[in-house]
């Protein structure tokens, strides 16, 4: 069959086709970007006003959007018998190892891929619920992992009020650092970077950077 291409326009196709071939496509990765960054918090410490603040209603997904996502549901209910804070030491930034350690060591009880609804969390505090009442003997402490981003998070406040009444112990939250509210810029029961601060998020705070 003949060919219309030149051979320098066939060399370009296939330079492009052939990778595509090799390796499966993969959708914007936040850690090759290093926009990840984890912040540990206890419920027994006086957690950031930007996690307490009301933000007004909640706007619907958007389907054209593309929202801050490192790959985990973006609402996990868990049991864990090694404290976030010492899988993740330093909040800035998280490594692909961090992630899968905390795969294999907790055991998810509920999870949301994508919250459809931020303002509704009843399922979430049902199984929490049912949790609590089956508490008994168990060695491994309840703990939350949720996904920062521009849907979730005006509804943030919302469910740190179901974690601190559901007795949950610990909560792991993952955002993009060089989006508001940076968290970087409180304080927190993490030793702070391994490197300098990244974009906005609290680079005066030169204190946090552990060398």
């Amino acid at each position: 069959m003949a060919c219309s291409l030149s051979r320098r326009e066939m060399l370009r196709f296939l330079t492009l086709v052939l990778p595509a071939s090799l390796f499966e496509y993969r959708s914007k990765n936040y850690f090759d970007e290093e926009l990840v960054c984890s912040h540990v918090y206890r419920f027994t410490q006086a957690l950031p006003t930007p996690l307490l603040e009301q933000q007004g209603k909640t706007a619907e997904r958007s389907q054209n959007k593309s929202y801050f996502q490192v790959g985990l549901p973006e609402l996990i209910l868990c049991r864990t018998e090694i404290s976030f804070r010492e899988m993740f030491q330093y909040y800035w930034p998280v490594t692909r190892p961090e992630i899968k350690r905390l795969q294999r060591s907790i055991k998810i009880l509920y999870k949301q891929p994508v919250i459809e609804d931020i303002d509704n969390l009843s399922a979430f505090q049902k199984v929490l619920q049912e949790q609590n009442n089956l508490h008994g003997g168990q060695k491994a402490s309840l703990a939350v992992i949720f996904t920062l981003n521009d849907y979730t998070k005006p509804g943030c406040f919302r469910l740190v009020d179901v974690c601190r009444s559901g007795g949950i112990d610990e909560l792991l939250i993952f955002k993009d650092p060089s989006r508001p509210p940076y968290l970087c810029s409180y304080p927190s029961q993490q030793k702070g970077f391994k490197r300098p601060p990244p974009y906005g998020a609290g680079r005066s705070k030169t204190k946090f950077w552990i060398q």
